[in-house]
């Protein structure tokens, strides 16, 4: 309830601010059926995080797909009101006459380009290889991992993206698959309806694949849907080890479960030892990582912001928003995801899939 309150508060605030901008420049935008359109497209913001799990799938999906486009189009809408206040401003300390229905008509059309573009980039994820090479594994050994972050799978993204997130991994030809977390977006029902989880169990990798808890995935029942993600191939690692051969695979329950670095360092007591690979859903432990002497960090989570111009605000919260990074001997890597959250659209970094090539060098 904190998020539907949350996002309905903000969804009214821009939604009161764009309409107001609007009305000012534009004839038709003062009539009654703008309004009642208008009104019906806000208030659907919070009525599609109410309705219930017997909802009709169809209606489901077109209520989240109309909410996340509309917040996205009052998002950019506000910024365009408070560009133009300010040209406003600017304009009564010149002579320049500001043609404001002509910037606002253009601004208009700008951000319906621009959602549409950002629409189409959502579903359309890159891949990005990393190279790493490591004297803690036999000379010759190469692990191909793949990493995931960020499904979020629930009314938009179900069965048939995820065949297609399948049919990428397997293209890899992967060793290792690991997920850094909220491989669900809302609710577990809305991912049995669809069985959107099975194409999982297509995917080939002989070390299997793990995953650790993002914030989502403690959303809706997390021991019940940790049974359903190991029946369908995911196996899930809650503040926990798992050994194959010489690689060291360490999970952590997600940062907003507790926050603190006390089980990373307990997991981490045999480290030397091995290769030790943390996955870590948000990257706010990275130094702790490096401290603890593991050699490997994946995260996600940050999504760069989702909406140009936020990764301005996720580089500033995280030490490592996205890309790849090394403290000392600890390589970091943050993926932006290959998902969304709540909006069908990503105007900030595409989405993607991270190929890590994991090459030993010990003689």
């Amino acid at each position: 309830m904190r998020v539907v309150f949350f996002i309905g508060s903000v969804g009214i605030v821009l939604s009161l601010i764009s309409y107001i901008y609007y009305r000012q420049n534009f004839g038709f935008a003062r009539t009654l059926p703008f309004a009642l359109i208008y009104l019906a497209l806000a208030f659907n913001t919070v009525i599609s995080r109410l309705l219930g799990e017997n909802t009709p799938a169809l209606l489901l999906k077109l209520s989240a797909w109309m909410s996340g486009l509309w917040i996205a189009f009052i998002y950019y809408s506000s910024l365009l009101a408070i560009l133009h206040l300010l040209l406003w401003c600017c304009s009564k300390l010149t002579p320049w006459q500001l043609p404001s229905v002509k910037l606002a008509a253009v601004g208009a059309i700008f951000i319906i380009t621009f959602i549409g573009w950002g629409a189409y980039r959502a579903f359309h994820p890159v891949i990005r290889t990393e190279h790493i090479i490591t004297d803690k594994l036999p000379a010759g050994q190469h692990t191909k991992i793949v990493l995931l972050s960020d499904i979020h799978l629930g009314r938009i993204l179900e069965r048939n993206y995820a065949e297609h997130l399948a049919t990428r991994v397997n293209e890899q030809n992967p060793d290792l698959v690991l997920i850094a977390g909220d491989i669900l977006d809302e609710r577990i029902t809305y991912v049995m309806q669809e069985d959107a989880l099975k194409p999982f169990q297509n995917i080939s990798a002989p070390l299997g694949i793990w995953a650790a808890y993002g914030n989502h995935d403690y959303l809706d029942r997390p021991s019940a849907w940790r049974q359903i993600l190991a029946a369908n191939n995911i196996n899930v690692l809650q503040d926990e080890s798992h050994y194959i051969g010489q690689l060291k695979l360490t999970g952590l329950n997600d940062y907003s479960r507790g926050g603190n670095s006390k089980m990373l360092t307990a997991l981490g007591k045999d480290n030397a030892s091995y290769y030790s690979i943390l996955l870590d859903h948000q990257p706010r432990r990275i130094q702790p990582a490096a401290a603890a002497g593991y050699d490997l960090y994946l995260a996600g989570h940050t999504h760069t912001g989702q909406l140009f111009p936020n990764r301005l605000v996720t580089q500033r919260m995280y030490l490592l928003d996205y890309g790849r990074k090394e403290f000392g001997s600890l390589t970091a890597i943050t993926s932006n995801g290959y998902g969304f959250w709540g909006l069908p659209v990503r105007t900030e970094l595409a989405p993607e899939i991270v190929v890590i090539d994991l090459q030993g060098i010990q003689s």
